[in-house]
């Protein structure tokens, strides 16, 4: 959300063409990226319902998550996302017992959907792992062609 007003009509025309998959984070632009969505929101309050909202959070901490999440929540003025992400980890240790408490708690709360995480590094292993723990809904990762020829990758998407 560089400008504001640019930036309502671009996620209006968006969803014309069907584009109903939003993906901010409460850091992009220092927030100005959530603030704007909630601009629009506000303006456009019937389209919400429309929209598959994901945003991210540097937290990890239950106390930390609950804080921003809420933040996240005012900027975007909605009650809910869709599905909230825990932003870059780089090992699956950095979610614990702690955090799947957490996702249960929004989850019940009606304020996230979804619970998951994002990843640039590891992200086979990250995701082989998350597999396992049968609670993580959703990963995002960065996509490389090469790499999704890999075996370790096939199997880590395979495990998911």
């Amino acid at each position: 959300m560089f400008d504001i007003p640019s930036n309502m009509l671009l996620l209006k025309q968006a969803l014309k063409w069907g584009v109903t998959h939003w993906d901010t984070a409460d850091c992009y632009e220092g927030g100005r990226s959530e603030e704007g969505i909630g601009m629009f929101f506000t303006r456009y309050p019937e389209t919400r319902e429309k929209v598959f909202l994901v945003t991210k959070s540097d937290a990890r901490d239950p106390g930390g998550m609950t804080s921003l999440l809420n933040r996240s929540l005012e900027r975007m003025k909605t009650d809910y996302v869709d599905l909230y992400f825990i932003h870059g980890i780089k090992d699956i240790d950095e979610l614990n017992n702690d955090t799947q408490r957490w996702a249960k708690q929004a989850k019940d709360q009606g304020k996230i959907k979804f619970f998951g995480f994002s990843t640039h590094r590891n992200m086979e292993q990250c995701m082989l792992a998350a597999a396992k723990l049968g609670w993580i809904d959703g990963i995002m990762m960065s996509y490389n062609f090469r790499l999704m020829h890999e075996g370790k990758m096939k199997a880590a998407v395979d495990a998911c």
